[in-house]
């Protein structure tokens, strides 16, 4: 029944098109019509101004040849239109038959088929249904073999699919390098050196704590960074092997930060690494295979950072990763975690 109604759909847009064919041959003939009776009375207009007016110029013979040859190529396009619009005309009726033959061929098969299967008993009604089922999804099978043959015929591009090691974490041990990935900049933290700094200020303004329970201090720059850290003083209670139980108070080291100077700082993270660099230099000056690189890095530079593990690989060293909320500065402190090494 369905492909009834289809071929019925397919029966009314072919019709439309017949009246659109035959509406454009009409229209076709009307404008022959048209052309001819306007030709008619321009002649009859000039040949009245002709013999009422003297001042037009005249009309000699190969103007008038001209104008011959004019209209006789106009009647012949137009002759040439109907002639091809007639054909077209023809051509689709000539295929409305071949599918009404179809359609009726396909529907008298299909109810000799259908006459056939009632004839059949109920098993064999099944074994039929079963059989016209398989036989469907065979076709189907076809189609898409002949499809991915043709398409394992075609050139494909091959995709490169470059090989990461899988990581496997460890806690860093040894020598630790630490570098911000910040703005497309790469910069070296010298945190080592600012330690050091760090502890020295420390010994000579520790005072400071006998009269205010926290100090802040900052020291630098750098490198393009400042150091700010904090001690706090904290009372303890200690008991001696005596048994002896003694109190006080102690400076308690609560951690720093690194703060740069201006924003971006370090080197464009593409020059970073190119030979020459300052980064370059400093790497240069230690061993890959004892020496981790800590790379400090913000949201906006996932894409930097795949590179730069990449290039650090390659000359040796191992990597970890650790980032950073934006706005958040780099810090250390005693209850902080270690990095870890991928």
């Amino acid at each position: 029944m369905r492909r009834a109604e289809d071929n019925a759909d397919e029966m009314i847009g072919q019709d439309s098109f017949l009246d659109v064919v035959t509406n454009i041959v009409g229209i076709l003939i009307l404008l022959v019509m048209v052309m001819g009776m306007r030709s008619s009375k321009a002649a009859a207009t000039a040949a009245g101004a002709a013999a009422g007016t003297k001042t037009l110029p005249a009309i000699n013979e190969e103007q008038v040849r001209e104008a011959y040859r004019a209209a006789v190529s106009d009647e012949r396009d137009v002759h040439e239109l109907v002639r091809r619009s007639y054909d077209s005309h023809s051509d689709a009726l000539l295929r409305e038959q071949e599918r009404q033959w179809i359609a009726e061929t396909v529907a008298e098969v299909k109810q000799e088929i259908a006459a056939r299967r009632e004839k059949l008993s109920t098993n064999d009604q099944r074994d039929f249904d079963l059989r016209r089922d398989l036989t469907e999804a065979q076709l189907k099978l076809d189609a898409l073999t002949r499809e991915q043959v043709a398409l394992l015929a075609e050139d494909s591009e091959v995709e490169e699919i470059k090989c990461e090691p899988t990581p496997i974490a460890k806690a860093v041990t040894g020598k630790e390098i630490h570098i911000q990935l910040a703005d497309d900049h790469v910069a070296y933290l010298p945190a080592d050196e600012l330690t050091k700094q760090m502890y020295d200020d420390f010994s000579q303004n520790s005072w400071r704590l006998k009269q205010e329970d926290q100090m802040i201090r900052t020291i630098g720059p750098m490198n393009g960074f400042r150091l700010q850290y904090a001690f706090a003083k904290t009372g303890f209670v200690a008991r001696g092997r005596n048994g002896v139980v003694t109190s006080g108070q102690a400076a308690e080291f609560q951690g720093f930060y690194l703060l740069p100077v201006n924003t971006p700082v370090g080197e464009p993270a593409i020059e970073a690494l190119a030979p020459g660099s300052e980064l370059r230099e400093r790497l240069g000056q230690v061993d890959p295979t004892r020496t981790t690189i800590t790379i400090w890095t913000y949201p906006g530079n996932y894409d930097r950072l795949r590179e730069m593990k990449r290039s650090l690989r390659e000359l040796g060293f191992q990597t970890a990763i650790r980032p950073l909320p934006k706005g958040r500065p780099i810090g250390f402190s005693p209850t902080g975690s270690r990095s870890v090494t991928e």
